[in-house]
């Protein structure tokens, strides 16, 4: 497994990667300071070939329109690329903002 992680502003960034799936782990504020490095680092993963491709944004305490904009993005760009994105939303108040 290889892993790196990157700090934008109040988010942390951690990537890791296992045979052909991807995991993208956010931790913090995902809001319009932060939101443009995940968006990079999603991009990066589709690019990647990845068959399978996970966010974790368990551990994010907050995300403002910025944020959700780019996790809508990636839900969407995952449903034109066969759905290899699978998001995994921690808190009751992001889950309800995600369409199903």
């Amino acid at each position: 497994m290889v892993s790196s992680a990157r700090q934008q502003g109040s988010l942390t960034i951690r990537i890791e990667d296992q045979d052909h799936s991807r995991a993208i782990r956010a931790e913090g504020e995902l809001d319009i300071a932060s939101a443009p490095a995940l968006e990079r680092s999603l991009l990066r993963a589709f690019e990647s070939g990845a068959s399978s491709i996970v966010l974790d944004l368990s551990e994010v305490r907050f995300i403002d329109a910025a944020g959700l904009r780019t996790v809508l993005w990636a839900q969407q760009h995952s449903r034109d690329a066969a759905d290899r994105v699978q998001i995994v939303a921690g808190s009751a108040a992001i889950r309800r903002m995600l369409p199903s």
